[in-house]
């Protein structure tokens, strides 16, 4: 599972998080590395604590653990073509990491991080690496470590057709030996309330079955244990509230489609997640479109 890595490196402060979190993804089989080098233009500010020293060193290590290392440079590439160069890659695969921190939704519409541009047209999973500023101007990726096989991860689903396309890499990461995970659906208030409310146990109770039976998949996968978490409210309110109280190391979402303008103006649970969510974020795109 993710035995290719598209690294995106930017010649950030945070490049460096982003290479130990690739470096972290060694127990979900990877094994190969491509970095991609793409500059933005920031102002000099912004690039005043990149130590291409530092980085020099994690791609030294990266090779001491075993890891295949390429570069290539995306200046000028359009971000389509971005994605068709992990296209021939097997589904499970391959995997693109950008570093990202959290956006508001006030800069939505400006924000430059290259990470943002590439989930607007996904063919292949994305882990954006939550970056957080630190009082003393440094830079860390949240969780601090990257991921293990102890780590937390938060599955939220609507049981759509995507959201189990999006299960089965959560079902290949307890494979490899993933040992903690919770799964969560959000009855959605806006679509029950008022007119529904009379049947919300019974919705209940289906949505249980189906958050058990995902449960009983996960078990017969690996050595995990699984929390199933059913609450009623606005769904991106409530997942970003428990991301918030519980400080879940990862959260895999499935991606709805393509479509920047109706992300930026109307918004989906997913992509709000990716921008504000105060962890890493898993985007797996729809069957149909890798």
């Amino acid at each position: 599972m993710f035995k290719n890595l598209l690294v995106i490196k930017e010649q950030l402060p945070y490049d460096h998080h982003v290479l130990q979190f690739a470096k972290s993804l060694k127990f979900l089989g990877a094994e190969e590395i491509t970095l991609a080098s793409h500059l933005l233009p920031h102002s000099e500010k912004r690039h005043d604590k990149y130590d291409p020293d530092v980085v020099t060193k994690d791609l030294e290590e990266l090779k001491e653990m075993g890891y295949t290392l390429e570069s290539m440079d995306l200046e000028g590439l359009p971000v389509e073509k971005v994605h068709d160069l992990v296209e021939y890659m097997e589904p499970y695969d391959s995997l693109i990491l950008a570093g990202a921190k959290v956006s508001s939704i006030g800069k939505r519409i400006f924000d430059s991080e290259f990470a943002y541009e590439l989930i607007q047209m996904p063919s292949k999973p994305i882990l954006l690496v939550r970056v957080k500023d630190e009082e003393d101007g440094s830079f860390t990726s949240i969780p601090q470590d990257g991921l293990n096989e102890m780590s937390h991860v938060l599955f939220p689903t609507d049981f759509s057709e995507n959201a189990y396309h999006a299960f089965t890499y959560l079902e290949k990461m307890v494979e490899k030996g993933l040992k903690k995970v919770t799964l969560m659906h959000i009855q959605d208030i806006a679509k029950i309330s008022p007119y529904l409310d009379y049947r919300i146990i019974e919705f209940n109770q289906i949505d249980r079955d189906r958050l058990d039976a995902l449960r009983k998949r996960l078990e017969e996968k690996g050595d995990v244990e699984v929390d199933v978490v059913l609450e009623i409210g606005r769904p991106f309110r409530e997942i970003n509230r428990a991301i918030d109280e519980k400080h879940f190391d990862l959260v895999i979402l499935g991606r709805q489609g393509k479509g920047i303008m109706m992300d930026l103006f109307i918004g989906s649970n997913s992509n709000n997640l990716a921008r504000r969510a105060k962890t890493s974020v898993l985007l797996i795109p729809r069957a149909d479109e890798k």
